[in-house]
C-alpha cells in the first residue's frame, strides 16, 4: 500500500529551495515566492529554525544553518569529487594562472561543487550555484554526456539567449555535442557572460562515462590562445582526478 507524502513536509522542501538563488529570505518574500499566507510562510520558518536547518539573522531574516552544510557534504558523490579534485585543480591553477571550476549535472541545469581561485576573475559564480547545460563550457561537456532524452528537454525547455553570443538553434547546438564527443572539450565563447570564455573537459568512471567536468575560465580578449594551451593542462588533472576516484562507487542515472 502507496503512502501520500506529507504536504507540510513538501512545503518545507519548497522553503529550502529558495536558498538555492536567495542568501537570505523574509517572511514576506517567503510568502510572496511561494504564493503561502505570511502566517504559514512564519510557521514553516519558524518550524525549520527549529529542526536546525535555517536561523534567524539579526536582521530578521532566515538563511541556512551550517548544520545544511554538513548533511550536504555527507552526499558520497559530492564528497568525493570535491575531496578528490582539490589538490589537482590547485595544481591546475597554480599552473594557468586562471580560476578552476567542477559541476556536475543535476536535471537539465548543472550545479557547481567547487571552485579554485588564487586570483580575481570576471566569472560570477560559488559552490552551489547553477547554470544552463547549453551556454556553458561545463555544461556541454555534461550535456555530450547525458541520455538523449536530458538532450531533447534542454531544447524543449527552449535556448533562451543569455548573450548575443548564445547559441540558440537546436541544430547547431546538437552539432556542437557532436564534437564535443570526438575531441573531448568543450567551450564557451562569451555565450554566457560578455567578456568570459572557459573550455572543460570531463571527469568520466570505468565505463567511459561522464560523471562530472571541470572548466577554466579566461578573459575572452585572449581566448584563441588561452584556450589553446589550456587543453593539455586541463586533460592532466581530469586524468588525474579520475585516478584518485573510487570510480567504482558511481551509480549515476
Amino acid at each position: 500500500m502507496s503512502t501520500d507524502p506529507s504536504l507540510t513536509v513538501l512545503k518545507a522542501f519548497r522553503v529550502l529551495d529558495l536558498f538555492r538563488t536567495h542568501r537570505q529570505v523574509g517572511v514576506s518574500q517567503c510568502a510572496e515566492l511561494l504564493g503561502l499566507t505570511r502566517a504559514n510562510a512564519h510557521r514553516l520558518l519558524v518550524s525549520l529554525t527549529a529542526a536546525g536547518a535555517v536561523e534567524r539573522t539579526d536582521s530578521g531574516q532566515y538563511r541556512l544553518s551550517i548544520w545544511m552544510f554538513e548533511v550536504g557534504a555527507q552526499v558520497p558523490l559530492l564528497r568525493a569529487l570535491t575531496d578528490q579534485a582539490q589538490v589537482p585543480m590547485e595544481r591546475l591553477v597554480a599552473e594557468t594562472g586562471f580560476q578552476a571550476h567542477l559541476a556536475v549535472r543535476d536535471g537539465t541545469e548543472l550545479i557547481y561543487l567547487l571552485k579554485i581561485s588564487h586570483v580575481d576573475g570576471r566569472v560570477r559564480t560559488r559552490p552551489g550555484t547553477r547554470n544552463p547545460l547549453y551556454a556553458t563550457s561545463l555544461g556541454k561537456i555534461l550535456l555530450a554526456g547525458a541520455p538523449e532524452s536530458v538532450i531533447e528537454e534542454v531544447i524543449a525547455q527552449g535556448l533562451r539567449p543569455l548573450t548575443r553570443y548564445t547559441r540558440t538553434s537546436a541544430a547547431l547546438l546538437r552539432a556542437e555535442l557532436a564534437d564535443v564527443r570526438r575531441t573531448g572539450f568543450a567551450y564557451d565563447r562569451e555565450e554566457r557572460q560578455i567578456g568570459v570564455s572557459c573550455v572543460a573537459t570531463g571527469l568520466h568512471d570505468r565505463t567511459g562515462r561522464v560523471i562530472a567536468a571541470i572548466s577554466v575560465p579566461s578573459n575572452s580578449e585572449h581566448r584563441d590562445l588561452d584556450q589553446g594551451r589550456l587543453q593539455a593542462p586541463l586533460r592532466k588533472a581530469a586524468q588525474t582526478i579520475e585516478a584518485r576516484l573510487d570510480r567504482r562507487a558511481f551509480n549515476l542515472p
